[in-house]
């Protein structure tokens, strides 16, 4: 009987180890000239909004933590960027029209305002993501003045 414990035991504590050899390719960009951070002039705080709550999942340079590594957490993780990815890219920011920008502001405004973004579950693990009222219409206002900018430069080409 005791045998067939250890078997029992081994058997997934194998299958965990084995799994650890097939670990995702990292989300670990450069900034290149089409970032966001490369295209805009940000205010600090804004900055360090994105860089707290956003990049890790929506460009591409992600900022791994030691639970990144141990699968399958890091294959959910893997899921977590690509969709965030393609949902919105801010590496890809520079190949964007005007107008996608524009509609991009106000998408991420809209949901950073509503609780949507960022995830419940990317707070819980990173505390330092969670916005406070005061970081929120920060960035709603920095959007809109951005869209403002973008729509005048429109409007002057």
């Amino acid at each position: 009987m005791k045998k067939y414990f250890r078997i029992i035991f081994a058997i997934p504590v194998a299958l965990f180890a084995i799994i650890q050899f097939f670990q995702p390719e990292k989300n670990r960009g450069e900034i290149t000239q089409n970032h966001l951070f490369e295209q805009t002039a940000l205010p600090e705080g804004v900055q360090t909004i994105l860089k707290n709550a956003c990049l890790d999942c929506h460009s591409n340079q992600t900022t791994y933590l030691w639970y990144h590594q141990i699968a399958p957490v890091s294959w959910m993780i893997n899921s977590h960027i690509a969709d965030g990815k393609a949902e919105l890219n801010l590496s890809e920011w520079g190949n964007w029209e005007p107008l996608d920008q524009m509609g991009a502001l106000d998408k991420m405004a809209d949901e950073i305002k509503s609780g949507e973004m960022p995830l419940n579950a990317y707070v819980l693990m990173h505390p330092k993501a969670k916005l406070t009222e005061e970081q929120k219409e920060q960035f709603h206002a920095w959007s809109e003045k951005l869209s403002e900018e973008l729509l005048l430069k429109m409007i002057n080409e």
